[in-house]
């Protein structure tokens, strides 16, 4: 299933040119980067990279090594401000996806709205619907950046549900039958998906991420930043407590969420696979199971990829994770998701 939101957010441009397509994930920490090349009945990897970072702030593009050049870029990115939905509705063939989504969100003028059909139903029947809305400013300011000169923008989605595009391709087979949660963390955001039999149920973006569990733990120990990451990362002490209650209302929600897809499908939750920059934060990955009953399994975007020789970065190996969105985006792009 292709999360992808193209028609809502970006421009589609160089169909032919789609067997070589850079993707850019514009996240808190830096910008992923991963050019995939399409070889008949393959996928490959050309080239990866983690970029500095380029947020809104930012007033030109990253600069990009030669070993990423394409004529286009599929652009994801991490939004402030994003409105996404799982709904049902009537639907007839005539009506307006966008039409749908705006009423169905309740945006204003300034958001760019769209929308995907998961299942369409017959007669008066609900339909089921994929909707999201973005801030205007926002899609404009990634979409100028690339306004001249190569790579012209392919295409602008949201972090989150390409990294849920990116694991369909590549672990899409072994989860057709099973009730699975995804999750997508970050700096500042963390993305959520119940899926049965590989159909979106719910979706959903909490404002939790590094961020959130980096200031707690400098409250707590009365350290500055970098400490505070030192002692997270390596568990020298134990702020599992003070990180566990930054944590609550999130994995309060995914408590609901899973009871209420359990019963809405009658099928019990199977696995949760975890994927993004905390993905084997032992805090993440305890805080979760305790809630969910399972350990998160970290996945690898690029595992149904060939990686030639020397394509993938030796100082990134065991980071694979991190590329998840990108690795969608650029999916979604090749229409191979």
């Amino acid at each position: 299933m292709n999360l992808k939101l193209k028609s809502a957010v970006g421009k589609e441009q160089g169909r032919r040119h789609l067997v070589n397509l850079l993707a850019l994930d514009f996240a808190t920490t830096g910008v992923k980067a991963v050019r995939l090349k399409k070889n008949k009945d393959h996928i490959a990897l050309a080239a990866a990279d983690v970029l500095p970072p380029c947020g809104m702030n930012a007033e030109e593009r990253p600069v990009l090594p030669k070993p990423l050049a394409a004529y286009y870029a599929a652009l994801c990115a991490t939004i402030d401000n994003v409105m996404l939905r799982v709904f049902t509705q009537s639907l007839s063939e005539e009506e307006s996806i966008e039409a749908v989504v705006r009423e169905n969100l309740s945006v204003a003028t300034d958001f760019r709205v769209g929308g995907r059909v998961l299942s369409r139903a017959k007669g008066k029947r609900d339909s089921t619907l994929l909707g999201i809305a973005l801030p205007e400013k926002t899609v404009r300011h990634y979409l100028d950046l690339f306004d001249t000169g190569a790579p012209a923008p392919h295409s602008l989605e949201v972090s989150g549900l390409a990294a849920f595009s990116a694991f369909l391709f590549n672990c899409g087979a072994q989860t057709e039958n099973q009730t699975i949660c995804l999750i997508e963390t970050g700096a500042r955001h963390t993305y959520v998906a119940f899926l049965h039999r590989n159909q979106l149920q719910l979706v959903n973006r909490f404002d939790v991420g590094g961020d959130s569990l980096l200031r707690q733990g400098q409250v707590t120990l009365g350290v500055d930043a970098d400490m505070a990451g030192t002692i997270l990362s390596g568990g020298s002490v134990d702020v599992s407590l003070p990180i566990r209650q930054v944590l609550s209302p999130f994995t309060k929600q995914l408590s609901i969420y899973r009871e209420f897809v359990e019963r809405q499908n009658k099928s019990m939750l199977s696995a949760v696979y975890i994927s993004g920059g905390l993905s084997t934060s032992s805090y993440w990955q305890t805080a979760i199971k305790e809630v969910l009953g399972f350990i998160p399994q970290v996945w690898n975007p690029f595992e149904k990829i060939e990686i030639p020789p020397d394509t993938y970065p030796e100082n990134l190996i065991g980071q694979e994770s991190r590329f998840a969105a990108a690795v969608g985006a650029a999916l979604a792009g090749m229409e191979a998701v």
